[in-house]
């Protein structure tokens, strides 16, 4: 048998199995958590979209995490006023990528790194992207008014944005998981 089917058909050690099916049931937990406290997970959103919001148009930029809403100032009066609804926010997909990544780190055949690396990157994608997109929304009303700058933003770029991130996340994942992997030297 050749050295390179002999290191891949040879046991798993007990200790890398445990590892492996705790960093499943952890991302599976994380991925029901998600889940579970999607409207917290708004409210984060709504702070960090905000304060992005401020930076972009200097204008202020007030969140209320607990109501999922971002009151947008021009000069000293309520310009307007953003609820983020559950389409707003990107708990579920990344509750899809912690729970589809659960049984992935269950697979020999995949290293755990890479699963642990790829699930990272496409969350961190999502995250980045819905952030920008919720940003973009905030600082087109701001600049154009919530007509046009809402349709604009919203119906338009953030359609874009949200399919472009989403597909993003899933290509660097897959990237992650199956890239080139440097050849290990033979010993022997």
């Amino acid at each position: 048998m050749p050295r390179s089917r002999a290191r891949h058909s040879q046991p798993q050690g007990v200790s890398a199995q445990w590892v492996r099916r705790l960093a499943a049931v952890l991302f599976a937990a994380a991925g029901v958590a998600l889940i579970a406290l999607a409207n917290t997970w708004r409210g984060i959103e709504a702070t960090i979209s905000g304060h992005s919001i401020a930076l972009l148009t200097g204008q202020t930029t007030i969140a209320v995490p607990a109501r999922h809403l971002m009151i947008l100032y021009k000069d000293a009066a309520v310009h307007s006023v953003f609820v983020l609804t559950t389409e707003c926010s990107v708990a579920y997909l990344l509750a899809a990528v912690f729970i589809c990544g659960a049984p992935l780190m269950l697979l020999r055949a995949l290293s755990p790194w890479r699963t642990l690396t790829g699930v990272a990157v496409a969350v961190a994608i999502l995250i980045l992207v819905n952030v920008v997109r919720l940003t973009a929304i905030g600082t087109s009303v701001s600049v154009w008014g919530i007509d046009p700058g809402l349709e604009i933003a919203h119906t338009y770029f953030g359609s874009v944005l949200t399919v472009v991130g989403t597909c993003a996340a899933g290509v660097a994942f897959a990237a992650v998981l199956i890239g080139r992997r440097r050849a290990r030297p033979e010993i022997g």
